[in-house]
């Protein structure tokens, strides 16, 4: 009798782990249903948008860092040209040596990143220098939000079969 509570109550948590045991902390791409398209394991440190922008055609970067609670706190934005988008009346403005303009200081948290994802604009996160292209796990004109989780094993496991 007493081997068959300890075996119940040890089913029970190694089940109870499978469900809410972290495992894994970084990127998902959702798109704007919630469907997941891609998942980018990542420490909890920052992580920076890039793009082409549609009317300058040039350079763009925004780096968010991640906050305990898995928001992104806005960190800078850098870029060539002036144009639609570009802040103009907040923040502190460098004009950099390589022609870029470096924007930091607003004050911004978010609980996601969101874009519409178009082949023209070359959409990527950056991570220390290496560069992810979205073309190679998101559909063309997708809307696309880029939310910082940490997964259970059980999340972990069914966001790896889905992806398959």
């Amino acid at each position: 009798m007493v081997k068959k509570i300890v075996v119940c109550c040890g089913f029970i948590v190694v089940i109870t782990g499978i469900w809410l045991v972290p495992v894994q902390s970084g990127f998902l791409l959702t798109n704007i249903d919630g469907e997941s398209l891609h998942f980018y394991p990542w420490g909890k440190t920052d992580v920076t948008i890039g793009w082409r922008h549609s009317v300058e055609l040039t350079p763009w970067k925004e780096t968010y860092a991640v906050t305990d609670s898995g928001e992104l706190t806005f960190q800078s934005t850098t870029y060539k040209s002036y144009g639609a988008g570009t802040p103009d009346t907040n923040g502190k403005v460098e004009f950099l040596e390589n022609g870029f303009v470096r924007v930091t200081g607003i004050k911004r948290t978010i609980p996601y990143y969101s874009l519409y994802y178009v082949p023209i604009s070359n959409y990527y996160i950056e991570h220390k220098d290496k560069k992810y292209p979205l073309s190679q796990v998101v559909p063309d004109y997708t809307k696309v939000q880029i939310h910082y989780e940490t997964l259970s094993i059980y999340d972990w496991l069914r966001l790896k079969i889905k992806l398959l």
